[in-house]
């Protein structure tokens, strides 16, 4: 019996070992790019090093200096400012278009493609051109502001509008991939509960708020995940439209993380920043992750 029971365990091993022999490089791969340096990084935020002098370990006192850090402070508050900014009009402009293109209608499929586009566009590209349209002179923001009759505003100068100029660039780039997650979510929703609510007199507001909102759930949860993670990492269009100022209004956790390493070559700082920022993401990642399983369930 002894016999028998290893001879139809071996079949199984070797599918096992082949299959981990398959998975050995990305794996690999994945180590060396992601967790050697997050261990790395968790490492040096305990440490003061800089590169420049000896290196010493501090300790917890990395985390300590970022509790009462003003600087790190507005960072914070700038981060999720600018998150809540995005989040919640990029979510709400991409129902609206994923309803209105989820009809049939002639060039319905460009349409598609046109509001997706700037989700293709690369994201440095994208923001010298935004520089342009908010140039304070000669750009068109102003330039319709006039029109209107409206006095131009400095829209990257100002510490109050340089951050609402931010979160208008992210909500056009980035409603595309709101409006075709729920493009695909509203593929899910059966025809017939649409037909059975119109038979029963529901207008189109009804339907969307009563119908088509709830049935989403589950999508709006996932999508909202996406984008806040997405928006805490945000540093390439504040880099090139604003580089932080003016007067540090738009300058963010990721943008401090940068200038604190490689401006002031603190990188034991800048390390405890990017720890404190990976496990507030992990953290809200897993407790959404379960929250959106629970609902499903």
């Amino acid at each position: 019996m002894t016999f028998r029971s290893g001879a139809a365990d071996a079949p199984a091993f070797n599918q096992n070992l082949g299959a981990y022999l398959f998975l050995a490089p990305a794996l690999l791969i994945l180590f060396l790019s992601l967790l050697l340096p997050a261990a790395a990084t968790i490492g040096m935020s305990f440490t003061d090093i800089s590169f420049l002098r000896p290196t010493n370990f501090v300790g917890l006192d990395n985390y300590l200096r970022l509790l009462s850090d003003g600087r790190f402070q507005q960072a914070v508050f700038n981060t999720s400012y600018y998150t809540l900014g995005v989040t919640l009009p990029t979510m709400v402009l991409g129902l609206l278009a994923a309803v209105a293109l989820n009809r049939r209608f002639p060039f319905r499929v460009a349409f598609r493609t046109i509001f997706y586009l700037p989700v293709l566009t690369s994201l440095i590209a994208a923001a010298v051109v935004w520089v342009y349209i908010y140039e304070p002179y000669s750009g068109p923001m102003n330039g319709l502001l006039v029109s209107l009759g409206l006095p131009p505003q400095p829209w990257l100068q100002s510490p109050n509008l340089a951050m609402t100029a931010l979160i208008i660039m992210a909500v056009w780039r980035d409603f595309g991939t709101a409006m075709i997650i729920y493009l695909a979510g509203l593929q899910d929703i059966p025809e017939e509960i649409y037909e059975a609510a119109r038979l029963d007199g529901a207008g189109k507001f009804a339907i969307l708020r009563r119908i088509t909102v709830p049935m989403l759930s589950s999508v709006t949860f996932y999508l909202m995940i996406i984008l806040i993670v997405q928006s805490f990492q945000v540093f390439g269009a504040i880099y090139v439209m604003t580089g932080g100022g003016p007067l540090g209004s738009t300058e963010t956790i990721v943008f401090q993380m940068y200038q604190t390493a490689f401006g002031y070559t603190e990188f034991g700082y800048a390390a405890a920043m990017s720890t404190v920022l990976f496990f507030v993401i992990l953290l809200f990642s897993i407790v959404g992750t379960k929250i959106m399983r629970k609902g499903e369930a």
